[in-house]
């Protein structure tokens, strides 16, 4: 029978310590990382390796604004295959690849339209001052997982990420702020410091497939704020 939902094996603690909520992602991050790894560079390595190939061919400069978009928009169309996997593989006992893959496919097109307009919020909020393209960040931040975990049962993910965050802003910006100064700093380290890293086509898809493997460690993040809050019926480790 197929699927119209994921039925989350365990339940995480509820979401009122930042603090806590950041022990235990790290904790699941490590514990699992053999399989976020594998999804996340089975989906972006050959993707950015390919972005970089046609960017080589069509001349487009690594350094230039149109680069830059490509790989948002890489980002974008790749990741909504990865996070639905990666939250497949971590919310299933005892998942393969395979059907992490499957459900990663089957949200994919949910997932992309959602985030589509998850940036562009975001974006526009940005546009007038940072901390309402923050709030409208914070606001948003379930929303890809409430794709990957409700599915069909939940038509308008980000209206239901809207009320989740509700009258918990503050405590959600203390889980994310951490995660983006490691983005931040991951970023440089990779890019930065690894010598030719930004020279050369095929390090530097190596290198963003790479961040976006601790990317993820938001995505593990994310999801256990959401069980916290939500509680959804599972069964306990």
């Amino acid at each position: 029978m197929a699927r119209n939902h994921l039925e989350v094996y365990f339940r995480a603690a509820p979401f009122d310590s930042a603090g806590r909520v950041l022990v235990q992602a790290v904790r699941l991050f490590v514990s699992r990382f053999g399989l976020i790894a594998a999804i996340t560079l089975a989906v972006f390595l050959p993707g950015k390796l390919l972005l970089q190939f046609v960017c080589e061919v069509l001349d487009i400069p690594m350094g230039g604004i149109l680069s830059y978009v490509l790989l948002e928009i890489s980002d974008l169309v790749l990741g909504a295959l990865a996070v639905p996997a990666v939250v497949f593989g971590l919310a299933v006992s005892a998942p393969s690849i395979a059907e992490c893959f499957r459900w990663g496919r089957r949200q994919w097109g949910k997932t992309l339209w959602n985030k589509f307009k998850v940036e562009i919020t975001v974006m526009l909020w940005g546009a007038l001052l940072v901390v309402p393209g923050v709030i409208a960040m914070i606001r948003l931040i379930f929303t890809d997982i409430v794709v990957a975990i409700e599915a069909d049962l939940e038509p308008d993910p980000m209206s239901r990420s809207r009320n989740l965050s509700q009258g918990r802003r503050w405590r959600i910006f203390l889980v994310l702020a951490p995660m983006m100064l490691l983005d931040m700093a991951a970023t440089f380290l990779i890019l930065d410091r690894i010598p030719g890293a930004t020279d050369s086509r095929i390090l530097f898809a190596v290198g963003d497939s790479v961040l976006n493997v601790l990317a993820q460690l938001t995505t593990v993040a994310a999801m256990l704020m959401y069980l916290g809050l939500c509680a959804p019926t599972g069964k306990s480790r």
